[in-house]
């Protein structure tokens, strides 16, 4: 689909698919054109298909969608179109885990292998794999080559092959960090064990059905299996489309493959916006963040991400050419659910998350002219090091230090005495922090680096330079 025909449609379909808007607060008249203009800024970079539901109050206050679910048999994407929602099974398998501890049927401090004896390391507890400080492998990526084609990989099967590679874990449980897919499949074993259902029963009957999730499910092991036309991957390259898909023939969940319309995730959020996702007593404990080694996490115990005062909220999921965002804010009651089957510039679709959840609030989002140019500047690795070399401290107006860490070829980012986060280069002199979906900007200055510009879901910052700083080497990968 060319850029102009992308345009078109998702101002049609604005028009066509917008949510009631009266009887609400002022702003929401305003929201159709607003969120047209900002993914009209988006479709102009690339074409991209996907869906959006904003929410207040328990109702939606906008709704659309845009372009096609699969390119190949033309099903359109729509608000309740189901699409893969990643990552974000995370926050529905940690809600279980706290509903269980509340209910006395499973408890924090249990060693996994109590209700999960295929875990393969010792000394292991549920709360280790919440706060991913197990030392379990991070990803499935190793594991492809003991599996032959068609063959369903389970929980149990990738649990006993991590093992087989590390018999030990890659550090002492509850000492380090390693983001892991695996130990949240792990506690989805644990959630049925403890529970005695199914875990697509208990997230159904606990999660689903009460906040109306009504187009969200498991997915099945086989794509061939899919229980409504399946919403395909994709990504542009060389001028067309190809796939870039979920994968066939797995059978684990917990950590992932759960499936979400835009509707859905944003009704998700709206229970935790209205604050009845669980029971109080429940919720109360799982939003503190764990600490790790003396270190505050940056995800609390339920898996969101949120600001300082723990009242807006978010976590993204994302695999190959899928991406999904649930966003809520308990303090306005509001929250936005964002699905898309399309690979995108990574600072094009953070610039389109920040700019709904802005609108949304009644509020400008901030301007992009200054990391625009910053995209585009010249910056390697050798400018990293001199800049790194000359200026590695810098201050934010409350006081708070922020400092830049050299580890190897590897580029932290530390604020105060939380944990170093990992940057990723983008481009030009433009990082992300991938343990916060967050962005670093460098400017120049006359010698060395003379600000930071810190961009979130939530804030804008700028740190200026200080007195250079000893840098140190981090030791394991921060909290995410």
């Amino acid at each position: 689909m060319g850029a102009a025909r992308a345009l078109m449609l998702a101002s049609a379909l604005v028009a066509g698919c917008a949510g009631p808007a009266g009887g609400g607060r002022p702003d929401d008249a305003g929201l159709a054109p607003q969120a047209d203009a900002l993914l009209s800024e988006a479709l102009a970079v690339q074409p991209f298909s996907g869906a959006l539901v904003m929410m207040r109050d328990g109702r939606v206050v906008h709704a659309q969608g845009w372009g096609l679910a699969d390119r190949g048999s033309g099903v359109p994407f729509t608000p309740e179109t189901p699409s893969d929602g990643g990552s974000l099974a995370k926050t529905f398998t940690a809600a279980s885990v706290w509903w269980l501890v509340h209910e006395g049927r499973l408890a924090l401090a249990s060693p996994v292998r109590h209700l999960v004896p295929e875990y393969p390391h010792d000394c292991v507890t549920v709360a280790h794999l919440l706060a991913h400080s197990a030392g379990l492998a991070p990803d499935y990526a190793g594991f492809d080559r003991h599996f032959h084609p068609g063959q369903a990989r389970s929980t149990a099967a990738l649990l006993q092959l991590a093992g087989r590679d590390a018999p030990e874990p890659a550090f002492a449980p509850g000492t380090g960090f390693a983001y892991s897919d695996l130990g949240y499949d792990a506690l989805a074993l644990a959630v049925e064990r403890a529970s005695g259902q199914p875990y697509a029963d208990f997230v159904r009957e606990r999660f689903f059905r009460p906040h109306g999730l009504v187009h969200s499910f498991v997915r099945p092991v086989r794509l061939a299996d899919w229980p409504v036309p399946r919403t395909r991957g994709y990504r542009w390259r060389d001028g067309r489309w190809e796939d870039h898909d979920a994968y066939d023939d797995e059978a684990f969940v917990g950590g992932s493959n759960l499936v979400f319309s835009a509707g859905d995730l944003a009704r998700w959020g709206q229970a935790w916006a209205l604050g009845g996702a669980l029971p109080a007593a429940a919720e109360t404990p799982a939003r503190q963040r764990p600490r790790i080694a003396g270190r505050v996490s940056a995800l609390d115990g339920l898996h969101w991400w949120c600001d300082d005062g723990g009242t807006r909220c978010h976590f993204i999921g994302a695999l190959n050419g899928f991406h999904a965002l649930v966003f809520w804010d308990r303090a306005r009651r509001e929250s936005v659910g964002l699905v898309t089957n399309t690979e995108l510039p990574p600072w094009t679709l953070f610039t389109l998350e920040r700019g709904l959840v802005d609108r949304l609030a009644g509020r400008e989002p901030p301007a992009t002219e200054r990391w625009a140019a910053l995209l585009a500047t010249r910056h390697d690795a050798a400018d990293v090091a001199a800049a790194v070399r000359s200026t590695g401290c810098f201050r934010l107006p409350d006081g708070r230090q922020v400092t830049l860490i050299r580890d190897g070829a590897a580029l932290q980012l530390q604020i105060d005495d939380q944990p170093p986060e990992g940057l990723e280069h983008v481009a030009g002199r433009v990082y992300r922090r991938p343990a916060d979906e967050s962005w670093v900007a460098m400017e120049a200055g006359s010698t060395g680096l003379g600000r930071l510009h810190l961009r979130s879901l939530y804030d804008d910052l700028t740190a200026t330079a200080a007195a250079p700083c000893a840098t140190g080497t981090p030791t394991g990968r921060p909290p995410a």
